[in-house]
């Protein structure tokens, strides 16, 4: 009885929902892409964070991998339930600055997690998974390093914040270097 109980009990409980930066932070990724491609945004939200300059149209064409992340986050949009209110003049993502320098775009995942303390030397952040791309950021010892994105080839993206949670920066982080933290979170 106790064990159809719980299983009633599962089957009533809604699936995970990404808090509202997950959400923001999907929306952005996706967002972006069409912002780079010349799309004309009309929604509050879409014309703060854009600003239009620069736009051609609603009708825009992207890339094959372009359209692949594209879909593929609307995908995780549709399957975490993430509704953004595009009538508002703010997004959730403390990262905007790091993001929009970016030339490989990342997609959050649902988990996250942190190194407390970054114990090794300066790792120079990059705009794109290769140590070909520019830097943009870096990690410093000492920094929170927040990981919340999907790997791409050994690299992912992190962002870098005082121990106060306060944002420093944010970029491509070579996972082949060894973790260096005096303690982790998630």
């Amino acid at each position: 009885m106790r064990r159809l109980l719980s299983l009633l009990f599962a089957l009533l409980l809604p699936l995970p929902v990404l808090a509202d930066d997950g959400c923001h932070d999907l929306w952005f990724t996706r967002n972006l892409i069409m912002d780079r491609a010349g799309y004309c945004f009309g929604s509050t939200l879409g014309q703060a964070v854009f600003d239009n300059r620069g736009c051609t149209g609603k009708s825009v064409s992207l890339g094959a991998a372009e359209q692949r992340l594209v879909t593929q986050i609307r995908a995780l949009e549709q399957s975490h339930g993430c509704r953004v209110n595009t009538g508002q003049l703010w997004l959730d993502l403390d990262d905007v600055f790091w993001r929009q320098q970016l030339w490989v775009l990342p997609v959050r995942d649902e988990f996250e997690s942190a190194c407390l303390g970054w114990l090794g030397p300066v790792i120079a952040l990059r705009a794109g998974p290769g140590h070909g791309t520019a830097q943009i950021g870096q990690v410093l010892p000492g920094d929170y390093v927040g990981y919340a994105h999907i790997p791409v080839g050994g690299w992912t993206y992190v962002t870098t914040h005082s121990a106060d949670w306060q944002i420093k920066s944010g970029g491509w982080f070579d996972l082949s270097i060894p973790e260096q933290c005096r303690d982790f979170a998630g």
